[in-house]
Parts: C-alpha cells; sequence; structure tokens
C-alpha cells in the first residue's frame, strides 16, 4: 500500500471514529483548532498508573537519608481545571524512625506526551499539600527533609506512565502519530488527532 493509499485509509478511520465519538460525546473539537479531541476515562488512566505502584524510593538530604514507598496513587479531575489532582499515601522510614511515619501528598500536573514510547506522562507536579499522621513523630523531620520527600514522591510519580495511546483500540485507530496535542481541560485529559 503505498503512502497516498495509506493516508486515505487513516483519514477514512479517523473520520468513522470522530462521527462515532461526537454521537457517544466522548470527542469535540480542539478549542486551539489542531484537530479533534478524545477525552481518556479517569478509570483507565487510574488502572494504569495502579499497575506501576507500590514502589519505594530513596531519599536524602544533607546527612539524612531514609526511604519512601509510596502507595496506590489516584488521580483525580477537577471541573473548570486545567490541572490534574493527584493524592497518594506514604510511609518515610530511615534509621532514626525505622517503624516509618506515614503521610499523605496532594500534587497539581499536567500532562505529556511521549511519542516514541506512546505512554502519557504527568508533567511537572507540584506539590500542593503534604501531611503526616503522626505529627508528633514528623517535627523531627526538617523542613527541608519534608520538601526533599515530597520532591521524591512527586518525581517517582511523574516517571510512570499513567496511560498507553496503544491499549485504546480507538486511540490506536485513529493513529499515534497523527497526535497532535495532550492537555487537561476542565479536569479531564483530552488527546488531540490532526492531520
Amino acid at each position: 500500500m503505498n503512502q497516498v493509499t495509506k493516508n486515505r485509509v487513516v483519514k477514512k478511520g479517523v473520520a468513522i471514529m470522530v462521527l462515532m465519538g461526537l454521537l457517544g460525546g466522548c470527542v469535540g473539537v480542539d478549542p486551539q483548532g489542531r484537530g479533534y479531541s478524545v477525552a481518556i476515562p479517569m478509570s483507565m488512566i487510574n488502572s494504569t498508573l495502579a499497575d506501576n505502584f507500590p514502589i519505594s524510593q530513596k531519599v536524602s538530604y544533607g546527612l539524612v537519608s531514609g526511604l519512601v514507598n509510596i502507595e496506590d496513587p489516584t488521580i483525580l479531575g477537577k471541573s473548570g481545571s486545567d490541572k490534574l489532582g493527584v493524592g497518594t499515601a506514604f510511609k518515610f522510614t530511615n534509621m532514626f524512625v525505622p517503624k516509618g511515619i506515614v503521610g499523605k501528598i496532594n500534587l497539581a500536573s499536567g500532562v505529556r506526551y511521549d511519542a516514541k514510547s506512546k505512554n502519557l506522562f504527568l508533567a511537572s507536579p507540584m506539590v500542593n499539600e503534604l501531611k503526616f499522621q503522626n505529627f508528633s513523630m514528623a517535627k523531627y523531620l526538617t523542613a527541608e527533609m519534608r520538601n526533599a520527600i515530597g520532591l521524591v514522591i512527586a518525581n517517582a510519580v511523574a516517571r510512570k506512565p499513567i496511560y498507553n495511546i496503544n491499549k485504546s483500540s480507538t486511540l490506536s485507530s485513529m493513529g499515534s502519530g497523527l497526535v497532535k496535542g495532550i492537555d487537561v481541560r476542565n479536569g479531564q485529559v483530552f488527546v488531540t488527532f490532526g492531520f
């Protein structure tokens, strides 16, 4: 099949998918005019992320070091927001706190796309809130160490894929090579396809 024929087949496939999506309400025109956008359900995003956790990461600041175990992150969309909310539980242990200090962290993040792997990742997650359940133990951690824990968690979550376009028969049939943009709009992740 020559390139012109392939392009026609892809365009027809995209047109059929767009028509089906418009009827189903999950496809719309990109507000920036790049093409047609498809919303990825949060359940699929969270399922992909759950496959990559729990994990452990080393954290250190100065002479203090330890291990952070990151459990079950969950991504939530917030209506009217161009950022995703990410929440996860964690446990920090080191030689001074061998039983560990548990806590929760909330992050705000955008989304990025890696064309080579066809994966979506969190982009530049920022720490909104870091809470320790046992404050009497957490008060022994310096502010710098608490910040280091937050950054380690944010970076660890950002390195794990949250979705792969090839997982969806609808999105992969639209042609991952035609991806023109990935963004968060109104609390939802959208993949935009164009020619």
